[in-house]
């Protein structure tokens, strides 16, 4: 008899389960209903705060390792801090929460600053903007490296329809991308995305069924190029080349002017954000000093 495949239960149903046999059935009652879990000192924890924190496990056991540690590190936090507030100074504590308190400000502030500029960024950042900057520095993107575009599938030698494949790869015209698309499932592998310019490290691991002198011949100048190995037949079209110098296409530049957009605005925008929030709280009387 073929041994049955265990099937990762729901999060829910397992923690239920875990809970009842580490805990006691009388925890959990029902499994609509959010249950208190564990107290330590006036802390409460709850069902679903243990769902939230953990993803599908492997076993059960596995389940109960976790989801009993989970609690046990949880109670102890809660009662160290319980410990805490009795024990160490009113000096120390008052210190503690100005530290927290301006490290809570700095987390919320820097969000907000983050949430502003990228708002602020998706209007910048627009292809008409990206396209006068390319225009305006062209000359000083300058290719580092050769790029290319390619297509190239990879047919099983069996295949009935490899030679009406072979004839619109060649061609390939719109109709006949959408006839080798809709083949796509009969294909080992293929890249149709010929308007992309990729690199030769990226060709490599493309194309790891070349040896490094079919490679070498198929990049030396646009054309047609096919191989043939035990499991397939290999079609490839080289359809342009850019050598090293010549200036960079703005498609294949486009992330680097974004970046580069990207970090002026935002050492101009912190120059003058936080300046713009105190004036602006002034202005609708948000601010006052007396």
């Amino acid at each position: 008899m073929p041994t049955a495949k265990y099937t990762k239960p729901p999060v829910r149903l397992l923690l239920i389960f875990v809970l009842m046999i580490g805990m006691g059935c009388e925890v959990i009652q029902s499994s609509n209903q959010d249950r208190l879990i564990a107290r330590a000192e006036n802390h409460y924890l709850y069902l679903s705060d243990i769902e939230a924190y953990f993803e599908p496990f492997n076993s059960e056991e596995d389940s109960l390792i976790k989801v009993r540690s989970y609690i046990n590190d949880w109670a102890r936090q809660k009662l160290m801090y319980e410990k805490s507030l009795i024990n160490l100074s009113p000096e120390k504590i008052s210190e503690l929460n100005e530290m927290v308190s301006d490290y809570e400000n700095m987390l919320f502030s820097n969000a907000y600053r983050e949430f502003v500029l990228k708002s602020t960024m998706d209007s910048v950042l627009k292809i008409d903007y990206i396209q006068d900057f390319y225009e305006a520095n062209k000359l000083n993107f300058r290719l580092k490296e050769a790029v290319y575009k390619v297509r190239y599938i990879s047919i099983p030698l069996n295949n009935v329809d490899s030679r009406e494949i072979t004839k619109r790869f060649k061609r390939f015209q719109d109709q006949d991308m959408m006839f080798i698309d809709s083949l796509s499932f009969q294909l080992s592998n293929y890249f149709l995305s010929d308007s992309i310019w990729i690199n030769e490290n990226q060709i490599r691991d493309q194309l790891y069924f070349l040896t490094e002198r079919q490679k070498d011949r198929f990049l030396k100048s646009p054309n047609y190029y096919e191989v043939k190995d035990s499991l397939a037949l290999y079609l490839l079209q080289l359809v342009d080349r850019l050598d090293r110098g010549n200036v960079v296409p703005l498609s294949y530049a486009r992330k680097t002017i974004e970046n580069i957009i990207f970090n002026k605005r935002k050492i101009e925008f912190l120059k003058s954000f936080d300046n713009d929030i105190l004036q602006d709280a002034i202005k609708t009387k948000k601010f006052e000093t007396y």
